[in-house]
């Protein structure tokens, strides 16, 4: 009995995936000096995976300390 309802169940509602959408920041670069901030930082970029497939945009973000 549980095999036929369990056959049912896959037929009326469709299986979850574990996949998530997600975003992070990643680092572009080592520690370094940015003369227009007078300031040492790293570059980042930010990433984001949709459906299992990843992107990222370049590298606009600077981060002020390492």
């Amino acid at each position: 009995m549980t095999n036929l309802m369990d056959k049912v169940l896959d037929r009326l509602v469709p299986r979850a995936t574990a996949a998530a959408d997600t975003s992070f920041y990643q680092y572009c670069t080592g520690c370094a000096y940015v003369e227009a901030w007078d300031a040492i930082g790293r570059w980042k970029k930010l990433c984001h995976i949709v459906g299992g497939k990843t992107g990222c945009t370049g590298c606009q973000t600077f981060e002020i300390g390492c």
